[in-house]
């Protein structure tokens, strides 16, 4: 158990260094503390204000911790040992098809045309040019609408 005027007294005469962050078991703080001057005096400040929250969760801190917690191991029961998890099978990945992946689904693309390459290759030759007929027709009269 922490007391609150044992604190304040580390604070005033030593808390510039951190020393009563480390008698509350904070000792990052209070190694922090210890290097900057209590935060450069404004953090020594503050912990007036904060001691006794910190006393009190502390001092609560201990009274749930077990203590003299005696352990009686090799116990015999007459069973075989157990292990201390049960042991839980992952379930049976399907072996992947044989035939290839993906078995269904894609269509089968065609293949690519054989080239002869005992000939050079060929140049390209456009088709025909064929005129179209004019879809447009003006009017007689002169005018024309659309």
């Amino acid at each position: 158990m922490k007391d609150l005027a044992v604190t304040y007294l580390l604070w005033f005469f030593l808390g510039v260094f951190g020393i009563h962050r480390f008698y509350l078991n904070r000792p990052c703080s209070g190694v922090l503390y210890l290097f900057t001057g209590g935060i450069f005096l404004i953090g020594w400040l503050v912990d007036i204000c904060l001691i006794p929250s910190m006393v009190e969760e502390e001092n609560e801190r201990d009274c749930h911790t077990i203590t003299n917690v005696n352990v009686v191991s090799n116990v015999s029961t007459g069973y075989p040992p157990q292990p201390a998890y049960p042991q839980q099978g992952y379930p049976q990945q399907p072996a992947y098809p044989q035939q290839g992946y993906p078995q269904q689904g894609y269509p089968q693309q065609p293949a690519y045309p054989q080239q002869n390459y005992s000939q050079p290759p060929q140049a390209y030759q456009p088709p025909p040019f064929q005129q179209q007929q004019q879809a447009y027709q003006p009017q007689p009269g002169g005018r024309s609408e659309f």
